[in-house]
């Protein structure tokens, strides 16, 4: 989780050789009810994330439904410098939550499931999404990102 992952080869993505990665990687972060999975996070040193917000989980953290999707050897450069700052958890840091700063709106360079190169603006929460995952093939966590740690808490009560 702490080291850079590699480049995936787009001969296999044009393959089709990670669909099965995909699909379990799409079943594992629904199972969690998780909004993005990176490669790192199933200790695969890849760099490769997937998302989705389902419509359950949009409606109880009111948030925006986005469809699933994939990309691989994804970067990101901040549209502007606005940032927003609200609250981040992880899949990968269970029960724990706090304020992050993101770029309000970034734009992505990456490779999509059929591995062909993406280029796209992207804001709000989906921006948000996004950077929490390309962050983790970068070897950081959201709690790298957090100015002030008071906000740090438990996400559960037992």
């Amino acid at each position: 989780m702490r080291e850079k992952a590699a480049d995936v080869n787009p001969k296999d993505i044009k393959a089709g050789k990670l669909r099965p990665l995909i699909d379990d990687m799409i079943e594992t972060m629904h199972a969690y009810e998780g909004v993005g999975l990176a490669g790192p996070q199933v200790h695969l040193p890849l760099r490769i994330f997937v998302f989705e917000v389902e419509e359950k989980v949009a409606k109880r953290r009111g948030i925006p439904k986005l469809g699933a999707g994939v990309f691989f050897n994804a970067t990101y450069e901040p549209v502007g410098r606005e940032t927003i700052t609200d609250w981040e958890g992880c899949l990968s840091v269970p029960f724990l939550g706090g304020e992050v700063p993101r770029f309000k709106k970034v734009r992505l360079r990456g490779l999509d499931h059929e591995g062909a190169a993406v280029e796209m603006e992207v804001d709000g929460f989906t921006a948000r999404i996004f950077q929490h995952e390309i962050d983790h093939t970068e070897g950081h966590v959201y709690l790298d990102r957090m100015p002030d740690l008071t906000t740090l808490g438990y996400t559960i009560v037992l």
